[in-house]
């Protein structure tokens, strides 16, 4: 239940953010950004973490992580392709590469269980493709992030963290229901929570740590960018 997942967290994050905007006097919750600039930034948004989940069902995890730690160089890349006023430097290029061949070679060194055997076959391809499309969206949603901000400062309207969470995680979550209401799955989730009761707690903690988690996280973008986002992230 991958979307219904991404639709729970979506609701708990937004609601955090919607919480702390009416507690720091903020009505506009929309930052008077224009929704394209929001719908593109929530898309990709649910495109990194959805695409992730998916490759899951093909890959095994300590794979998926292995090809995730390099998602500095995407967003590097984003911040230049999305943001023309920043710039590729031999330190920020040296300080990526070094970041993503640590993070390989100490996921590499560790010793699996003889169950996580890796197969080259058409699973692992498909797992890998998911993964890369995971990398592709991590490369516009943090960089593209910066640009909206940029952008309304530079109109005189600044934004706060608190608009990028509530609206990143409110298209997000549209997209989110959106998919689930095609595909049925919602129906199948009421019915297995109505089997396993116990469930709602164990989520009900899940989505709280989450929205606490990104507090902090949507806190640092605003402050520092995605590049210094994803590598503290990424350690």
């Amino acid at each position: 239940y991958t979307w219904s997942i991404v639709l729970v967290q979506s609701i708990g994050n937004a609601s955090t953010a919607a919480v702390a905007l009416m507690m720091t006097g903020k009505r506009n919750f929309t930052g008077d950004v224009p929704a394209r600039d929001w719908i593109i930034a929530g898309a990709a948004f649910m495109g990194a973490a959805n695409f992730g989940l998916v490759s899951l069902h093909y890959i095994i995890y300590p794979m998926q992580v292995l090809v995730k730690s390099c998602k500095a160089i995407p967003v590097m890349f984003g911040e230049v392709i999305f943001e023309r006023h920043v710039k590729l430097t031999v330190a920020k290029i040296i300080s990526v590469i070094l970041l993503c061949a640590g993070v390989v070679i100490f996921t590499m060194g560790k010793k699996g269980s003889k169950e996580e055997t890796l197969e080259f076959d058409h699973k692992l391809m498909i797992g890998l493709v998911f993964v890369m499309l995971a990398l592709l969206c991590d490369g516009i949603y943090g960089p593209y992030q910066n640009r909206i901000k940029t952008k309304a400062s530079e109109r005189g309207a600044p934004i706060s963290a608190y608009h990028n969470m509530f609206n990143m995680n409110f298209w997000q979550g549209v997209m989110a229901l959106f998919v689930c209401l095609v595909t049925g799955e919602l129906p199948e989730v009421a019915a297995f929570v109505s089997t396993h009761p116990s469930i709602v707690k164990i989520v009900a903690e899940y989505a709280a740590a989450m929205a606490f988690g990104q507090v902090f996280i949507f806190q640092l973008q605003a402050s520092f960018g995605a590049l210094l986002v994803t590598k503290t992230t990424t350690v």
